[in-house]
């Protein structure tokens, strides 16, 4: 069922950001994100040719807003490994559509996959991995769109597909931050040089 995974990971970003995060801006934010995104996922809108879903407006819209209220020259090391994530995701998808016999598992599980790897190349924090997957699965999804036009022009953009690996991605680097962190917590607990700890 296209959606499934997006609907789980929005429901329980909202979740966690209202009941678990401390009072503040940025909780807030997260919190009316996660809302948005939930309420404008079926709805779409027809911008020229362009069949257009809203989420994938307002997360684009969101992930611009986000990395330009970052620090003086992040942004634009934000938008040069965007597009490098961009032209990945492009170029999954297009291996996909042209040559499915390299596809073996469930092509959104893959494509979240090859993202999040991407992004653990191009950023060190958790925070920028996640930016870059936004900005680079939205930037990717509008080039992919563009290269098939001719051969689907109802093609719908930001479809549940793209929710998907978009929400499995993001899902994959939490996960992978998550194990990290209790890896690191057990190896400050471990003793040292074989000394017994008090």
């Amino acid at each position: 069922m296209e959606g499934m995974y997006f609907y789980f990971f929005f429901w329980s970003l909202w979740l966690v950001a209202t009941f678990f995060m401390k009072k503040t801006a940025a909780r807030t934010k997260l919190a009316v994100f996660a809302l948005v995104m939930i309420s404008s996922a079926s709805l779409t809108a027809e911008v020229g040719r362009i069949h257009m879903a809203l989420s994938f407006f307002v997360l684009f819209f969101f992930s611009c807003y986000t990395a330009v209220e970052q620090k003086p020259c992040r942004p634009l090391l934000m938008a040069l490994s965007a597009s490098g994530l961009a032209f990945a995701y492009a170029a999954f998808r297009l291996l996909a559509l042209f040559d499915p016999v390299w596809i073996w598992l469930d092509g959104r599980w893959m494509l979240a996959w090859w993202l999040a790897l991407v992004s653990c190349l191009f950023h060190r924090r958790l925070a920028a991995r996640l930016l870059c997957l936004a900005l680079g699965s939205c930037q990717g999804e509008a080039v992919y769109a563009a290269a098939i036009h001719r051969m689907a022009p109802d093609y719908v953009l930001g479809s549940f597909s793209f929710l998907d690996a978009t929400a499995i991605g993001a899902s994959c680097l939490l996960a992978w931050e998550t194990i990290r962190f209790f890896a690191l917590q057990l190896e400050e607990k471990r003793p040292v040089g074989g000394t017994r700890q008090p």
